[in-house]
């Protein structure tokens, strides 16, 4: 049995050592996550991390957002929330406006298609000063990126246009409203 301690001492001290190590080392879905966050950062996106709508409970999510072109005279500030369930009053079945703040009629068209694009675990579309974003909780994976990217690829700039705010005193413009 005395033959026996010195091996269970170095066993004990090797489970020790390896064991916060094996801890610390980043889970598959942490592996795929930054691969994913990657793969944005490569074709352009922003990457943020923010809080989940309050119909999607508590915790956060990321944010992939496609810079603007041309950022001057934008109305920002508005966004999409995924709700808990359809509603006429809603602005797209169970998508409505954050804090009641709405972007501007003409790209209503736009942003409708846009939701049609996403992928099922999409919860909130943001429109900041940085560009347009949709945050989605990246459980669809591949397929969910290349949904996200393709919608933001195709539609960010019909939207970009949709809320610009038209140029005072342009050449041509008249001061008065039609």
């Amino acid at each position: 049995m005395a033959s026996w301690l010195p091996l269970i001492v170095i066993v004990f001290a090797v489970v020790l050592v390896i064991g916060p190590v094996m801890w610390l080392k980043p889970s598959s879905r942490d592996r795929r996550l930054a691969s994913l966050r990657q793969q944005a950062a490569a074709s352009g996106f922003k990457v943020q991390m923010q809080p989940l709508p309050p119909s999607q409970g508590e915790g956060n999510a990321a944010v992939y957002i496609a810079p603007w072109r041309n950022p001057r005279r934008l109305k920002t500030g508005w966004g999409l929330e995924l709700k808990r369930m359809t509603h006429d009053m809603h602005f797209d079945g169970v998508w409505d406006w954050y804090k009641g703040r709405e972007a501007p009629e003409a790209a209503n068209g736009p942003l409708r298609e846009l939701l049609g694009r996403l992928p099922a675990d999409a919860t909130a579309v943001l429109c900041t000063d940085g560009g347009l974003g949709v945050q989605w909780q990246e459980r669809s994976g591949d397929p969910g990126m290349k949904a996200v990217s393709d919608a933001l690829r195709d539609l960010r700039p019909v939207i970009e246009e949709a809320i610009r705010e038209p140029q005072r005193n342009a050449p041509g413009a008249s001061g008065s409203p039609e």
